[in-house]
């Protein structure tokens, strides 16, 4: 059986001028879904989409007229079309499940995910989509799109101008989508599958804890909204197994979770920490996934302690000990080589970034005598930079970096190490903030040049603060101010403490 959709006239005409509009039908069994997009001025020539969604396509028509060669791979080529004409496709789901190709689409407890890509084409010009969703009686659908005012029997959403390549997450079926407010953000929680009485709010309390904490950095969410993904695993060796963030359509996250895990062992895992980190930063290009990497894996132990999952010691032992996993991962050729070559360099390419971002926190906190900090810096590029639908590269991130904290930090570290066929050199760090590596372990000197900071970056508070007296050695004179000349994070992968 197909359910119906029926736009309203005035939802059209009022709220959807000039604008991409979708209606998107699902059958009962969720096993197809049909797709009918219409164009306000002129139709795109083609539409962008999963380069295995063409054995999966049923058909595609333009104005009843089904379309014998729409093209082949990631592109379907369009007829030219009249204003009022509207083309639609159908894809079969169940196909796509059956094919066990996990990243395009499966099925978990009754609920199907899928790569939005798989049926959701979209044009390559970026322009808002306003999509109504028709779904069977009792069932529930998470996307990242931004939710608008509904009618009965339908779900209304506008989907966020990205680029159509970039992928995202649906999920559509029998679950319950939960809003939790966090840093001034409503999260979007869908917890998929209904095995456990109760766990929608031990997820629901995991998520916002973790979400409050990343919170702290900058005052609020980084995000105004997002989609949270929690996916049932099974038994695992831990808590979240493989977690991600999208960026298709709206930022999203992704988590795999060990459903018997109790509220305590989530806490204490790292990943959400990890994975809302990266949403500090706008879509950083995977050519430079140190610096995506890098600022989350150094967060993920930072914000542990700050909201006291985490002793201060504990914390610094978990960041040397990612730092000597990179050493040892560091063989021939740069950073950025690194970046590139893949999986084998994993460990390098985490750890390089946030052995970076700990050289950047530390000397922006002597430069400014406290005042300035990696918080601060993200604070300020949240209220400029934040272009959903914006790929950056890590060079002009960071001096735009530079250019909101007036000094050349950010520039002067990707000069230094991103070429460079070594791991970052945290000796003289290490020295100034009274951090002594031992085997396994680390000791913590006091009296140390830079105490004070050391001190504030656990504990999230400027070094203005505090009363004691700032050493002699506080500031770090290599680093200069920059001229007024100076022009001021996936493919899915694997996650490592």
């Amino acid at each position: 059986m197909w359910y119906l959709l029926l736009i309203p006239p005035l939802l059209i005409s009022s709220q959807l001028s000039a604008e991409d509009r979708y209606s998107v039908r699902f059958d009962d069994k969720i096993s197809k879904v049909r797709v009918k997009a219409c164009f306000d001025d002129r139709a795109p020539q083609q539409l962008h989409r999963h380069e295995k969604s063409e054995r999966y396509t049923d058909w595609i028509r333009v104005s009843g007229r089904e379309l014998k060669t729409p093209g082949s791979g990631t592109r379907v080529r369009l007829p030219t079309m009249e204003s009022d004409e509207c083309v639609e496709w159908q894809v079969d789901l169940a196909a796509a499940v059956n094919s066990r190709d996990r990243r395009l689409a499966l099925e978990s407890e009754g609920t199907l995910l899928s790569d939005a890509n798989l049926w959701f084409w979209r044009d390559d010009e970026r322009r808002e989509i306003r999509v109504v969703v028709e779904l069977p009686a009792g069932h529930s659908i998470s996307v990242p799109w931004k939710p608008l005012p509904s009618q009965p029997g339908q779900q209304n959403f506008r989907a966020v101008p990205t680029p159509a390549s970039w992928s995202s997450r649906i999920a559509v079926g029998k679950f319950k989508v939960h809003g939790i407010q966090a840093g001034g953000t409503e999260l979007r929680l869908a917890v998929i599958g209904q095995t456990r009485t109760g766990r929608d709010e031990l997820f629901r309390r995991w998520i916002q804890e973790a979400a409050r904490s990343v919170s702290s950095v900058i005052g609020r969410f980084p995000q105004p909204d997002a989609q949270i993904l929690v996916v049932p695993a099974g038994p695992q060796r831990e808590p979240v197994p493989w977690a991600h963030v999208l960026r298709g359509g709206g930022p999203a996250a992704e988590f795999y979770v060990d459903q018997t895990r109790s509220l305590d062992e989530l806490s204490r895992d790292w990943t959400a920490t990890h994975e809302f980190s990266h949403m500090f930063l706008p879509y950083v290009s995977s050519r430079d996934r140190w610096l995506s990497e890098g600022l989350a894996s150094y967060y993920q132990n930072v914000l542990r302690a700050r909201d006291g999952r985490l002793t201060e010691q504990e914390a610094w032992r978990k960041l040397e000990s990612g730092f000597e996993r990179g050493r040892r991962a560091t063989r021939s050729g740069s950073l950025a080589q690194a970046t590139r070559s893949g999986w084998g360099s994993i460990m390098r390419v985490y750890w390089s970034g946030a052995a970076m971002m700990l050289k950047a926190d530390s000397r922006l906190r002597a430069l400014s005598s406290g005042s300035q900090s990696l918080d601060t810096a993200l604070k300020s590029l949240e209220t400029c930079c934040m272009d959903p639908g914006r790929s950056w590269r890590a060079r002009d991130l960071l001096e735009e970096l530079d250019r909101l904290t007036g000094y050349t930090v950010f520039s002067e570290l990707y000069d230094s190490h991103v070429p460079d066929d070594q791991f970052p050199d945290l000796t003289q760090t290490y020295v100034k903030l009274g951090i002594v590596p031992e085997k396994g372990s680390i000791t913590i000197e006091q009296n140390a040049p830079w105490e004070i900071i050391r001190m504030s970056i656990m504990r999230g508070y400027s070094s203005r603060k505090s009363t004691t007296p700032v050493s002699s050695e506080y500031s770090a004179p290599t680093i200069s101010k920059p001229s007024s000349s100076d022009r001021f994070l996936r493919i899915s992968e694997p996650f490592f403490n």
